[in-house]
This record gives structure tokens, sequence and C-alpha cells, in this order.
């Protein structure tokens, strides 16, 4: 038997075992009261109960340490009272089976990827943070701009790109300042980059999920949703969808990024756990909502890694809580919207 095969059979298992139990359980006549006083619990009920229920925890640890050293998240309280919730009505026997076979699969495996989506947080929305947005503006890009006028080619990478939002302010953002500054034009009523100039902007997440909402670049306009934060110069990013996507939720209005905003854009699968960085010479970096997840040793490599993949001048730009753990590779700067680090010539 092949280990995709064991993996799937034991989760087919657990699935079964889980439904088997909820139904005997649903099955279960209520009780009925009298009013002699119920029995007392035996000692030995009470102790195998404790003892399921630290087996149990032991396995989610067990577990949630797997997710940690393939993916750096540390997961929570919350996330583990959740699995509780998920996994109790499980045979012991089985979910350690499972737990088992888990810690033999590498992070690519499906199962590793589920559990991973379904631990991990997607919530974000355009323009975020409106003085990182204009510290963006009118610091950052002109210094970049300036730094890349030769070169004619500007290069940015957000890293934990989630569902898009941020690959798309980042791209809007660096076609409106090229504007400002001569670099790029309206044509046709699109905002393109003048003849020798070339914009790129990568968006990496682990989440397949999320990466395809991102590609897909169409967006539902909720109360809380992608639009929520919206100022009224960045509706130019987005043109009326004519038909809506197949699992579009009932009497919401969609909206597509636009073309030639798109196509400045690409988006890849990226564990922020592999030191090797999936793109090379990046001016900017944006790895603002992930590292909050991570203990500080995991930060530092992460750090590290996207310092590898700066080129000097290039810079990076982190959560507002999150500490710069490789001063060697940086100077810091501060304006209205927070700390941003310019990329220094020390070799990684």
């Amino acid at each position: 038997m092949t280990q995709d095969k064991k993996v799937n059979d034991l989760i087919s298992q657990m699935r079964t075992a889980v439904d088997s139990a909820r139904a005997a359980t649903a099955a279960t006549p209520a009780p009925t009261f009298s009013k002699q006083p119920a029995p007392a619990m035996p000692a030995l009920a009470k102790t195998t109960e404790t003892n399921q229920s630290r087996a149990l925890l032991l396995l989610i640890n067990e577990l949630m340490s797997g997710v940690e050293t393939r993916f750096g998240i540390k997961p929570g309280t919350l996330v583990e009272r959740k699995l509780v919730r998920i996994f109790k009505d499980m045979p012991m026997e089985t979910l350690r089976d499972w737990v088992e076979s888990m810690n033999n699969c590498s992070p690519d495996h499906s199962e590793w990827q589920s559990l991973v989506e379904n631990l991990t947080v997607h919530e974000t929305y355009f323009c975020r943070d409106p003085d990182l947005m204009s510290m963006l503006a009118d610091d950052i890009l002109p210094h970049l701009l300036n730094l890349r006028k030769t070169q004619k080619q500007l290069q940015i990478w957000s890293a934990a790109s989630s569902t898009g939002e941020e690959v798309y302010d980042l791209t809007f953002s660096a076609l409106r300042a090229m504007q400002k500054a001569g670099y790029a034009r309206l044509f046709d009523g699109k905002l393109v980059p003048e003849s020798g100039w070339g914009l790129f902007v990568f968006g990496t997440d682990i989440s397949n999920q999320a990466l395809r909402t991102a590609k897909g670049a169409m967006y539902g306009d909720l109360g809380m949703g992608s639009f929520r934060n919206l100022p009224d110069e960045w509706k130019g990013m987005f043109e009326d969808v004519k038909i809506a996507p197949a699992n579009a939720m009932p009497g919401v209005k969609y909206f597509k990024i636009r073309e030639w905003i798109r196509q400045c854009t690409r988006f890849e699968r990226f564990n922020l756990m592999n030191n090797r960085p999936p793109v090379m010479g990046m001016d900017l970096v944006f790895c603002r909502n992930v590292l909050i997840y991570f203990e500080d040793p995991i930060k530092k490599a992460v750090q590290t890694m996207l310092a590898r993949a700066m080129s000097p001048g290039g810079v990076l730009v982190l959560g507002a809580s999150v500490q710069m753990l490789t001063p060697e590779y940086f100077e810091s700067r501060l304006g209205k919207g927070g700390p941003w680090y310019v990329r220094n010539d020390t070799r990684v």
C-alpha cells in the first residue's frame, strides 16, 4: 500500500468514525428523569475519561507541532480547542494512526494542505492601512523609482499575499507613482509604463484556495469584505462583472481587477519556511500579516530569506508589531505609516 493510499484510507476511517459516533449520539433516546438522585459516576469511568482527554490533547499537540515545523505557523489555544471539538468523537487508535501517518508526509501532501487551509486566516481587504499606503506613495516608491531610473525596472514581492488584495494595491500604487514621476502614462483609459519601463508584482501564499481567489481577481462587495475601506481614487482599479462567478452569493455585486493591472502580476504558491526565495533582485518586499504567527527563530530565518531575495537599496516592509531581527542587513527608517527597512550591501 502506498503512503498516499494509507493516509487517504486513514482519513476515510477517521471521517466514518466521527460520522458514526455522531449518528449514534443523535439516535440515542432522550433520557427520562425521576426524582431519584442520579448514581455517582464510578471513579474508574472518571479516570478513563481524563486519560482519554490527555491522550487527545497530546495527539493534537503533536499535530500542531507538525504544522509549526512544516509551515512556521504556531497555532494558538483557539485552534487547539477547535481541533478538540472536531476529533473528540474519533476512536483514539484511528486518530493516533492518522497523526503518525501525517508525520511521515511532506508539507506538500494534500492532507497537510487541507489542514493548513482550515487553520490559517485569509482576512484582508483593499487599502488596508491608509497611512502605510500614503507612506508608500510619498516616500518608499519615489525612493525606489529614483534608485531604478537607469535599469527602468521595478520588482515587487508580496510574501503571504492571501487572496490578492495587497498585490493589486501595490501594483496600482506603483503605476500611479510611475505616472507621477513621468515613467507611466494614461493610454486608451489604461495606466501603462512608458516604453522601456517594466513593472513586475509577485504574490505568494501557502494557501491554494487563497491563490485561486487572487488569480481570479474577482471580489464581492460585501458589508465587511474586500471593499470596506476603499478610497474613491482606488475605484479605478475595477470593472463591473457581467457574469458572476459560479460560487457567487445571491444579491452580491462583483467587481474584477482591470486587465492592465493584472498583466503586471503573477501568483505562485510558496512556503516561507523555504530558505531559498522564489525570486531574486526584488526592489520592494511586503511581509506584513504572517510573521505574527511565528516564533522568533522562525521570524529571523524568514527575514534572512527575504534579505536574500532583495537588491541593495530595496525596501522591506514588515507588520507594525513585528520586530526587525536581522538588522545587519537593513537600515531602518521611520515614516508616518511605520518603519521601513532599506537593504544594505551586506551579503547573506
